[in-house]
């Protein structure tokens, strides 16, 4: 009996490995240690908060949009990612980054002006943001039956950091200070030039997804037929220029509904969940007088959460037949929206880890099931722009929204009313959930008739 359990298991183990090949993994990989980075820094500058605040002499609000304005330049340097790819590839694009990331870094920790602020927003934020897209698309490219185990162990990359670095950078913090901190996460954020050494482009190494839909193969096409007259003519910036505007915006993208309803998606979960982990801290140890030692402890669990999910949601999607990739979405969608609104209520310490530990779970679904719900909808050859696209999108709605959380307790000195927002938002992109369902199979028809 445990043999044939075995044997099972080890060639489930076999055909996930084969679905993505060597270079497919590598790429998980590859993601995985640019999650663990992007986590470590949002996190780590989350956990800075009241200390930068303290420094600065200025309002809450005002350092947690700081923190923000990071995230937006991530976000933002996303949009370019796959144009940069086509034209200098992944290898060289993810290994500049990877230098400029923890250069930035570095530089940032021997500044004592606002001018931080501009190094990590327009140099660090976006040199992390790129890897994010490219390691996506690459990894949509390289599998297909196993691509949600894929992204869950690259998704765990984040899980880890919250598990193993967040009580490390309390340490630094305790140790070595803000300075201290942002210099070792710059050591740590130059691994990601390592990872870009590794990749290799599914062009040159052969993806397994044979999934094209009609409209990709004449978009290609037509692409190709555009890409003539600048080798004949020879190249020039003008033609420099329109050959990047023309791999940077897709315009057919725009017309298809699926696209807003998971741009939707996409600018609001991550939206009140970065308001999480901005003012978490500074919520739970000053709104709830909670010690820092137990909301790092919270943090923990919430990072914990993450990586169960990590580790079962791939196998679950795949083997529950009954439930689908749309209804396991629409319970990562709402289970966060039910986290934010009773967290202000709780006061026992392990309620409070609870909820942190299953919104920690939804979080990661969230993050897997988007990836994969984006390659079904549009394609392996779309993906990388659909992915740069709503990074541009969500990262202006970052920009616009996230210091309200803080601009809240400022004015009220009460988060309640902050979460319970959240919440509501949150349910709202629940709700459209359903609408996305209902498109997808008149697509799909569509396709297949054609």
């Amino acid at each position: 009996m445990m043999h044939s359990c075995f044997e099972r298991i080890l060639q489930a183990v076999v055909d996930t490995f084969q679905d993505g090949g060597f270079h497919g993994w590598v790429a998980v990989l590859c993601l995985f240690v640019t999650r663990a980075a992007r986590a470590t820094l949002f996190k780590g500058l989350g956990m800075m908060l009241p200390t930068l605040q303290e420094q600065f002499s200025t309002s809450t609000w005002l350092i947690g949009w700081m923190v923000a304005t990071t995230e937006v330049g991530a976000q933002v340097g996303g949009f370019f990612a796959t144009p940069l790819k086509e034209r200098f590839g992944a290898r060289t694009v993810v290994i500049v980054c990877g230098l400029t990331a923890g250069i930035s870094m570095i530089t940032a920790s021997l500044i004592s002006s606002y001018v931080i602020a501009i190094i990590l927003t327009f140099l660090t934020g976006p040199a992390i943001g790129i890897p994010y897209v490219i390691m996506q698309h690459l990894i949509g490219c390289h599998f297909n039956k196993s691509i949600t185990t894929a992204f869950g162990v690259a998704v765990m990359g984040s899980s880890l950091s919250y598990v193993a670095v967040v009580p490390l950078i309390q340490l630094f913090l305790d140790i070595y200070g803000w300075r201290g901190t942002m210099l070792l996460l710059g050591g740590l954020f130059l691994h990601l030039a390592v990872c870009g050494a590794l990749i290799k482009s599914p062009a040159a190494s052969g993806g397994q997804d044979d999934y094209e839909a009609a409209r990709i193969n004449e978009e290609k096409e037509a692409r190709d037929d555009t890409d003539v007259p600048n080798k004949r003519f020879g190249c020039s910036c003008f033609t420099a220029v329109c050959s990047f505007a023309r791999g940077t915006i897709q315009s057919e993208i725009y017309s298809s509904m699926s696209f807003w309803i998971i741009t939707f998606h996409s600018c609001v979960w991550p939206l009140m969940y970065s308001a999480w982990i901005i003012y978490y801290v500074q919520y739970s140890t000053v709104y709830k007088e909670i010690t820092l030692e137990a909301t790092s402890h919270f943090i923990v669990a919430f990072g914990i959460g993450r990586a169960v999910a990590c580790v079962l949601i791939g196998p679950v999607v795949q083997k529950t037949q009954v439930v689908g990739t749309y209804t396991w979405y629409g319970i990562a969608l709402l289970l966060p929206a039910i986290c934010y609104a009773v967290d202000p209520w709780l006061t026992s310490f392990w309620l409070i880890a609870a909820n942190a530990f299953v919104l920690g779970i939804a979080i990661s679904m969230s993050t897997i099931l988007e990836s994969v719900v984006i390659k079904d909808i549009f394609g392996k050859e779309l993906m990388g722009h659909v992915l740069g696209s709503i990074a541009l999108l969500s990262g202006t709605g970052f920009l616009l929204s996230l210091y309200f959380p803080g601009l809240i307790y400022d004015t009220t000195d009460d988060y309640t009313i902050a979460f319970s927002i959240m919440g509501g938002v949150q349910l709202l992109a629940a709700s459209t959930l359903p609408l996305l369902y209902w498109i997808q199979p008149r697509r799909s028809a569509t396709v297949r008739h054609q």
